[in-house]
């Protein structure tokens, strides 16, 4: 054990709390995909929590990284070194961190891959020779931007006029000048100062984290002047094609109609006008419409139209929303008590009308696991399609593991984390008679004591009455926290103060993930079977309840003219003090026992009802 836990351990001890071994639980890397300059120096980090302090490893594309020249991973900072980055290093990156929580018990967790690629822009564009383009003014006219080399990150696109001695300025986009999303140059009806002379378009590519431009695919562009430009109708020229944008994205749907005079652009879902909002957006004259944070409900047609004094045309384009698996509960960090069994759910499912979801992949501390044919004779076991993984029966602390899965589509994956921490149960030591029928003058026994894991802090409370005690005790109740000891003395009670102790008292012991109830009733001597929570009632009503009763199980019999039932004789009192009569029942979750919003476990100590007559 190092000097740091070492260390740790005795501050704990010393407070009266062991410190409690856990499963590393990584809090980064939490991003999907980097990019890198040639050459230049990569650091990649992760951090994770757990007790001991856990060391760290890094795959590259599923393979363990061995440090050397090229790669180094530093195991006590979880941080990953690459000296002069190049395409040699691209892949799939994963952290993993484990630590041994006991000998033997190495559990391992391991982060989402991070996509690391090399930022690049293409050889220089193709010589090739200039295109010649004559029109006549007034008609449209589209420059194409081919050859392009590739560009990481998706270069953007702009065209420029350079002039024969090299110099370049920027073609700027106007109502009748438009750059659509694949790099033509839209002229929507051509004016004589479109005319390049000695000049020549050229398509320009930027890659924005290189900070470099490539111009290329020139365009010499020849406008022959008429008396009066002829009026045109709208005619769709460009749509955006394909038409797939993933779930939360931004869509960018465009559409170019020629035409003169200039026509006029607006939107339609189905019926409806679309106008500016948060939920969309209008972009180079309402050409480009922008649909914000897209849901499953976005998906479907959309109409722009193309409007001038000759006539009106539109365009219908059908928006697919799409997305990798939407995750509908995902692996969590679960700690939970020893003999209880521990849930994993791998549940996602598909965006709306796309295809289902694979089967999820599953590893033990990064194993793969074979869900047909899992390790573990019948501890590890898989249901709903080998989207739930139980583990049986947990103890601690040899079930103190990690788990992922892996889920995909044609789209996209998602990969969850999700490690196990076993703990001891709160377990009673000492506890009253769980009925205790009374006169005055007799104490009544409320001493409940518990033990749970060396690493949790026991918390207690009351409840007696509809009303909870966190910081002290119930009316009339005598409780040393140090002893643990509870009771009442009810020797010196009023006839009032008697009356008003009468009732069920209810002693929780809880920590965040365990609780347990232990329940007390107390009772008038003879009147067991008539506990309950609102004990003030008066004796008269309690009689006249009871002779109602009798007198319609009189009426019964009498109609029936046979025998109801026969009655037992009452089970004396000393019988609730016995063992057997004391049914242990464990309850997963709810109930305000527990104090926490997280899922724990009650087990709650019921009073078997006597039997009346």
């Amino acid at each position: 054990m190092g000097l740091y836990s070492t260390v740790f351990l005795l501050l704990a001890q010393l407070n009266g709390v062991m410190t409690q071994e856990t499963a590393p639980e990584i809090k980064m890397p939490d991003v999907r995909r980097m990019e890198y300059i040639s050459n230049q120096q990569v650091r990649l980090m992760c951090h994770a929590e757990g007790v001991p302090v856990p060391r760290y490893k890094w795959y590259k594309d599923g393979a363990l990284i061995v440090s050397d020249s090229i790669t180094q991973v530093d195991p006590v900072t979880g941080n990953l070194s690459i000296p002069s980055f190049t395409i040699r290093e691209e892949g799939l990156y994963q952290c993993g961190a484990e630590n041994t929580v006991s000998p033997g018990v190495t559990p391992l967790a391991v982060s989402p891959a991070i996509n690391v690629r090399e930022v690049s822009l293409g050889a220089n564009w193709p010589v090739i020779p200039v295109e010649d383009i004559n029109k006549f003014e007034g008609a449209y006219a589209n420059l194409l931007c081919t050859d392009a080399p590739e560009s990481v990150p998706k270069a953007q696109v702009a065209w420029f006029l350079e002039s024969p001695n090299g110099a370049k300025n920027q073609v700027e986009e106007t109502t009748r000048i438009h750059v659509d999303d694949q790099g033509t140059l839209h002229f929507i009806y051509l004016e004589t100062s479109d005319q390049t002379g000695a000049d020549l378009y050229k398509c320009a590519i930027y890659n924005n984290i290189l900070n470099t431009v490539q111009l290329g695919s020139p365009k010499s562009l020849t406008v022959t002047p008429v008396a009066s430009k002829p009026q045109v109708k709208p005619m769709a020229e460009y749509t955006t094609n394909p038409t797939i944008f993933l779930r939360t994205q931004t869509a960018e749907l465009e559409c170019v109609f020629s035409g003169y005079p200039l026509p006029t652009i607006t939107w339609r879902k189905g019926s409806n006008i679309i106008t500016a909002s948060e939920k969309y957006q209008f972009d180079k004259n309402n050409r480009k419409l922008k649909v914000l944070n897209l849901v499953e409900e976005d998906e479907g047609f959309y109409t722009c139209f193309g409007q001038n004094s000759v006539s009106t045309v539109q365009i219908a384009i059908f928006l697919d929303v799409t997305s990798g698996p939407i995750w509908e509960q995902a692996l969590s960090y679960q700690t939970i008590p020893t003999g209880r069994d521990a849930v994993f759910y791998c549940k996602s499912r598909a965006a709306d009308g796309e295809d289902p979801i694979d089967t999820p992949n599953w590893y033990i501390n990064g194993d793969p696991i074979n869900i047909l044919s899992p390790p573990g004779s019948g501890k590890f076991q898989f249901g709903d399609s080998g989207r739930v993984l139980t583990v049986i029966g947990l103890q601690k602390p040899d079930d103190t593991q990690c788990f992922q899965c892996n889920v995909s589509n044609k789209i996209d994956y998602e990969f969850a984390n999700g490690c196990l921490n076993v703990i001891e149960p709160i377990v009673i030591t000492e506890h009253p008679p769980p009925l205790q029928e009374i006169v005055k003058g007799d104490r009544v026994q409320l001493t409940v004591k518990a033990t749970t894991d060396p690493g949790m802090t026991l918390r207690e409370r009351w409840r007696f009455k509809n009303q909870t005690y966190d910081n002290n005790a119930p009316p009339h109740v005598i409780y040393n926290d140090v002893t643990k000891e509870a009771y009442i003395d009810t020797s010196g009670l009023t006839d009032a103060e008697f009356e008003a102790i009468i009732g069920v008292y209810y002693r929780d012991l809880y920590h965040q993930y365990d609780s347990y109830t232990v329940t007390i009733s107390v009772a008038l001597k003879g009147r067991g079977a008539d506990v309950c929570e609102e004990h003030s009632l008066y004796p008269w009503i309690y009689s006249l309840s009871a002779a109602v009763v009798v007198l319609l199980f009189i009426v019964v019999f009498l109609i029936i003219r046979r025998p109801i039932f026969t009655c037992p004789s009452q089970q004396p009192s000393d019988a609730y003090l016995t063992p057997v009569a004391i049914n242990m029942s464990h309850v997963v979750g709810g109930g305000e026992a527990g104090g926490n919003d997280g899922p724990y476990y009650t087990t709650i100590l019921d009073v078997p009802a006597p039997k009346k007559c």
